[in-house]
This record gives structure tokens, sequence and C-alpha cells, in this order.
């Protein structure tokens, strides 16, 4: 006489479910943290900068390597002449702009803007002055605009930049997927352990 082991169907059908909260729940623990967008952290003139002699060009230095599409820089006076010269070089995190040779004495305000190593758009800017006569304030700030935005102009949306999925939400799903695999497995170990315990 064969005596059948003892088996708790609501047992064993809620170890399937566990581990594929288990697996939910560890690919959330495991991704990281969302970053912020990246920020300017230096730059040559730096903001308020008074120099005797006109530079030859613009380096801002940001906090992490941008995107290499979008990138912008302005140099412009207060009757809004812009003295770039040339396009402006992205290695990485930093940005160069050349400028026109010889610049007049007075204020000028930089006026950048970059695509976030997270997609987004991000922009800014700062003056800083040429000569011992030059006088700080002739130059309104642009606000959150665009470098040289026609009045009325749309903002740069979000949509044009690369389209980036977030890590935790990859995690996540991974997460998903390995629990599923492991549930479809415990399913077929199932059946298969039925048919021989059948068979015997």
């Amino acid at each position: 006489m064969r005596i059948s082991s003892w088996r708790n169907p609501g047992l064993s059908g809620a170890i399937p479910l566990a581990v594929v909260v288990l697996c939910l729940a560890f690919g959330l623990v495991a991704a990281p943290p969302a970053s912020a967008h990246d920020q300017l952290v230096s730059s040559t003139p730096s903001t308020g900068e008074r120099l005797s002699a006109p530079p030859s060009g613009i380096e801002l230095k940001f906090s992490a390597p941008l995107l290499t599409i979008g990138h912008e820089v302005r140099v412009v006076d207060a009757a809004s002449n812009n003295w770039v010269q040339g396009e402006s070089v992205l290695d990485r995190g930093t940005l160069t702009q050349p400028l026109a040779a010889d610049l007049p004495t007075g204020e000028y305000q930089v006026r950048w803007r970059v695509v976030s190593s997270d997609g987004h758009p991000i922009n800014g800017s700062y003056t800083f002055l040429v000569g011992a006569d030059a006088t700080a304030g002739a130059i309104a700030a642009p606000g959150n605009a665009a470098p040289d935005a026609p009045a009325g102009s749309a903002e740069p949306k979000e949509a044009t930049a690369a389209v980036r999925i977030p890590e935790w939400l990859i995690a996540a799903a991974l997460g998903a997927v390995a629990g599923l695999a492991l549930y479809l497995g415990w399913g077929v170990f199932k059946r298969r352990r039925r048919s021989g315990t059948r068979g015997e």
C-alpha cells in the first residue's frame, strides 16, 4: 500500500507568489536613485569677474558629461550683439566657445543651453566685465528663456531630447520577469511531479 505524502495546497500555491513579490521588491531596492539634472559647476571667466583684457573664449564645466545635442553658447553685450566666433565644442562635461578678438570694454552676458545627461534641456546665464571702466547692470537677465529666443516663442520641449527610461523602472521590470520565470518554472515542476506520481 502506498501512503501519499501530506501536502498543503494553499502553501504550495503561495510559494511562487511570494517568490514573484520578493523579486519585484529586490528590483526596486537595487535600483539606483533618480539623478537630478546636471549643473554648471564652474566657468571661465567666472560670474562677475572683471578682466583687464578680453578673453579668447568661454569655458563651462558641468557636473556630468552632457548629451552631444542642442548645446549653444552666446555672449552678448548691452546692445544685444553676439560676440561668439565659430562653433562651440563639447568634450564630455566641458563646453568651450571661441570669441571674436578684441572685445570692447563693457559688460558681457554669457547665455548657455545644453542637454543634461538625463535627457532634459537646461540653460542659464551670467555676466562678466572687460576693462576697468566697465559698468555692471547694463544687461537684463534673460530669466529662464532660451538664449536669444524671440518674444513669444515656446520653450524647448523636453520631448525633443533623447528619451531615457528610468533605471528604477528597468530594475523593477527585470525583477518582475525573473519572478514570472520562476513562477512558470514552478508550475512546470508541479505538473511533472503530478504526472510522475500518477504513473506509479
